[in-house]
């Protein structure tokens, strides 16, 4: 008797488990609120870390890219004026996006420097890959920090994949909240 109410109780558990398994999965995977700007969610503490960050960042570039070309065959060029001072504005254009954001819950405040960042950055982009490798991860590094600010505010931004950031939102299969559209039925 005691062995038929064991394998009642563990068919049972194995029932519940076999039920709440996929709520479990998508709540481990799931994109809580907050944690990433993905379909206009963002935390305001986020943004402006993120900001902050950028500004550290593109302060390292500037640096890095100056001393890339210094070493390049571009020194003393007007070329590498051009480079240094399209760098120059863009690190200007964080500075400013620091600046303005302040706490990062008022977005219209600071959404026009967060846009001239953007620009200008799609400027700097077609140099920063070009150079060597340590200047070429950092400016991958700014990349990820300009997509996170895109996202907050709503814009576009192609940064070296030459394709709009909606991408992420137009793929259906990547969202976690479909899964039993994925199981297969048979028919």
């Amino acid at each position: 008797m005691t062995n038929r109410h064991t394998l009642m109780f563990s068919m049972l558990a194995a029932g519940i488990l076999a039920f709440c398994l996929p709520v479990a999965v998508s709540a481990q995977w799931g994109n809580p609120q907050g944690r990433y700007p993905d379909r206009g969610r963002y935390d305001d503490r986020g943004l402006r870390d993120s900001v902050h960050r950028l500004d550290r960042l593109a302060k390292d570039f500037k640096r890095e890219v100056d001393r890339s070309l210094d070493r390049s065959r571009v020194n003393g060029t007007r070329r590498e004026d051009r480079i240094n001072e399209q760098v120059h504005e863009f690190r200007d254009a964080v500075g400013d996006l620091k600046s303005r954001v302040g706490n990062g819950r008022d977005l219209n405040r600071s959404a026009d420097q967060a846009r001239r960042v953007l620009q200008q950055a799609q400027e700097v982009d077609r140099i920063g890959r070009r150079l060597d490798g340590r200047t070429s991860s950092q400016w991958s590094q700014i990349q990820q920090e300009l997509r996170y600010i895109a996202n907050a505010y709503g814009f576009r931004y192609n940064g070296g994949y030459g394709r709009n950031d909606d991408w992420r939102r137009n793929d259906r299969n990547r969202d976690n909240n479909d899964w039993l559209r994925r199981i297969p039925f048979p028919q």
